[in-house]
């Protein structure tokens, strides 16, 4: 990463981010992950749908990344940096309904709730940008455990790492879709 940050990012990386990036956002916008009804049941776990979507992509992006050998960087895994992070992303969830891509894909959709998310998000980024050097030194780095991965962390080659991600979301698919099957009006006792 500090390479293309060095020498800057060459301009087929970028075309090809740019290309991917809309393909996917086609795809979030036809399984309705930027509709804030289904975010909404999804987190009051009426309706599984956003998850298994999520939960796929995941598996495809692993399979994809792993067959292409093209991981550009891995980030530090720095706890307080994910934890701060992740509670400022559950808050700002929370509170608009969209996460990054489905709020850029909400965006896109002409819905104007989503400039909310983008104007808080470049907001966030200008302010962490600011005071990056003071949180760097108190609270990013003396948390710092390095960039672990699943297979780095279980002494697994990168393919088995890979392969456990896999069984592991796909049998929480399984689970799932098993909870969440509507049972017949004889299973549920009316």
């Amino acid at each position: 990463m500090t390479e293309f940050v060095r020498v800057g990012t060459p301009l087929n990386v970028m075309f090809l981010g740019l290309i991917t990036g809309i393909a996917f956002g086609f795809v979030i916008f036809k399984s309705g992950a930027s509709r804030y009804e289904n975010i909404l049941k999804m987190l009051l776990l009426k309706d599984f749908k956003i998850l298994k979507f999520m939960m796929t992509t995941v598996m495809v992006a692993s399979v994809g990344i792993f067959m292409l050998d093209r991981v550009l960087y891995i980030a530090p895994t720095q706890i307080l940096r994910l934890v701060v992070g992740g509670l400022i992303f559950g808050v700002g969830f929370a509170l608009l309904g969209y996460c990054p891509g489905t709020g850029m894909v909400a965006l896109g959709e002409g819905k104007k709730d989503a400039w909310y998310g983008v104007l808080g998000g470049l907001l966030g980024t200008a302010v962490f940008a600011h005071f990056y050097p003071i949180l760097n030194r108190l609270l990013i780095t003396p948390y710092n455990l390095g960039k672990l991965t699943i297979h780095s962390v279980l002494g697994l080659s990168y393919g088995l790492g890979v392969l456990l991600l896999l069984v592991v979301f796909g049998g929480a698919l399984l689970v799932i879709n098993k909870l969440a099957a509507p049972r017949s009006k004889k299973e549920s006792g009316l």
